[in-house]
């Protein structure tokens, strides 16, 4: 018997018998819906989860720091057995699945000013490798461009321009208000504002800064014959983009620039001529290492401030936290919080994906007594098919896709009927504002208020569909053999 000739035999049975099909058919329609609905609720809850915790910064970007304690979590490691955020570091974290890019970042271990035109205001400068970060922080320019790795090159952040200050207008009020008897204010102590009354945070204040040539001012001191010195290095940088504005919960953002790292690390070099260094130190913070106590390859080592690993998907946190944490280094990221909450949703899921499971098996129930039905109305016709030639395997795959059929059709209606209830449930999440509060209130920045409180992927529509239908396969199994034994000669006879 042919594939089409089967096929047209079976649709000629379900459309002979439609009542009993559409109402076998509900049965898996409303365990099928259940299923669907049940598993969106909970993928949903767990993105909004997921993006909640994403208010406290890119889940897929993750500060990596020497780890102070053993894997076991309770035997301390010694200060001089513990990692350093070195290049090497740097070269170990590459070499690490998963990661990426691997982006070292060290401070200016000393003051900075940026001048520009007659406005001046304190910098943080940060350094950073260009070629690693590229990829990342290309996303946050608001305006122009990011590093190209050329010398004197920065980025500013958004608040940096809305810092700068006119010096000489701030002088020229200081002396009218002295002159007027202002200067008594105790707001105004010195003759000047206090910082970011005048010419900080106000967008009419704001300097744009981006294509333009500015100078930074580096002041060191040193001691020669007891006695301290002062120098100044001044060096001519171009501002060539700047940052857009961060959510608050970003350590990078305030007074601060980047450029790239070999300029820190040279002016670095000019500062601390005698190679002091700084770095990590669990037990204290930033602490200098001197000179007495080190080789000449250790003052020259560079250590970073903070390394930043990146991956390419959430999916990948969980297994690179792991992989970093055995070569001896700890991840500090609201990252970790991901392998808790993957582990409690996937229980939520298990549980209500279990209840609405029970519907579908009483749905299957309802096939297997459909089926055992149609074999006592239909036992003549099974008897004449065996005898104008038809095989064992062809009556019981005749029936085998009829039960299947009734489980597809069921599936399909009730995959239509969750999604039309996912859609209604996501409108009302939407429209009322409670929701947001309840469900995406966590996190610094706000929420921008619940769009999906469930989803439907394509998996879930395609395993519930095709879970459907195996159901009608596996219900159909007992009364598919059922007519397969059946005597051709006692099957004729029958009435």
């Amino acid at each position: 018997m042919k594939l089409l000739d089967s096929l047209r035999i079976v649709w000629r049975n379900l459309w002979r018998m439609k009542l009993r099909t559409i109402l076998t058919s509900v049965g898996v329609m409303i365990g099928t819906a259940a299923i669907v609905a049940m598993i969106s609720l909970s993928l949903g809850l767990r993105e909004n989860a997921v993006k909640s915790l994403e208010n406290f910064g890119n889940l897929t970007e993750m500060d990596v720091q020497p780890a102070y304690m053993s894997p076991d979590g309770q035997t301390p490691i010694p200060p001089e057995q513990m990692k350093k955020l070195n290049y090497q570091a740097v070269q170990e974290l590459k070499q690490i699945e998963g990661i990426e890019s691997v982006i070292p970042v060290k401070s200016l271990q000393g003051g900075a000013q940026i001048k520009l035109g007659r406005r001046e205001g304190d910098i943080q400068l940060m350094g950073i490798d260009v070629h690693e970060s590229r990829s990342s922080k290309s996303d946050e320019i608001e305006k122009g461009t990011y590093l190209t790795g050329s010398a004197n090159e920065i980025v500013v952040t958004y608040e940096m321009p809305r810092m700068m200050r006119d010096v000489e207008k701030e002088r020229r009020e200081a002396r009218k208000r002295n002159a007027s008897g202002a200067g008594s204010d105790p707001m105004m102590q010195g003759g000047y504002p206090p910082y970011g009354m005048e010419g900080g945070g106000s967008d009419a204040a704001t300097v744009d800064m981006v294509g333009k040539t500015a100078t930074l001012v580096i002041n060191r001191q040193f001691m020669v014959d007891n006695e301290p010195k002062f120098e100044k290095k001044e060096i001519r940088v171009r501002v060539v983009g700047q940052l857009a504005k961060s959510d608050g919960m970003s350590r990078f953002g305030g007074n601060m620039a980047f450029v790239p790292l070999e300029m820190i690390n040279e002016l670095n070099k000019w500062l601390n001529p005698e190679g002091m260094n700084q770095g990590f130190d669990p037990y204290g913070g930033m602490q200098p290492q001197q000179k007495r106590t080190r080789s000449r390859t250790e003052q020259e080592e560079v250590i970073f401030d903070s390394i930043t690993v990146k991956v390419g998907s959430r999916e990948q946190v969980e297994p690179t936290l792991e992989r970093v944490q055995r070569i001896g280094f700890e991840i500090y990221s609201p990252a970790r919080a991901l392998k808790e909450i993957n582990q409690f949703f996937f229980v939520v899921q298990l549980i209500l994906g279990g209840i609405a499971a029970i519907s579908l098996l009483v749905a299957s129930i309802g096939i297997i007594n459909t089926m055992i039905m149609s074999i006592l109305e239909r036992t003549r016709e099974i008897g004449i098919m065996k005898v104008i030639g038809a095989t064992v395997y062809n009556i019981r795959w005749l029936f085998l896709i009829e039960s299947g059929f009734i489980g597809l059709i069921g599936g399909i209606s009730g995959l239509g009927l969750a999604w039309g209830a996912v859609q209604l449930l996501n409108y009302v999440a939407r429209s009322n504002p409670e929701f947001s509060n309840v469900l995406g209130g966590g996190g610094p920045g706000g929420p921008e208020g619940i769009q999906q409180l469930a989803v439907v992927p394509l998996w879930l529509a395609g395993f519930a569909v095709g879970f459907a239908f195996l159901i009608g396969i596996l219900a159909g199994i007992f009364p598919a053999f059922r007519a397969s034994r059946l005597s051709p000669l006692q099957a004729i006879r029958s009435e």
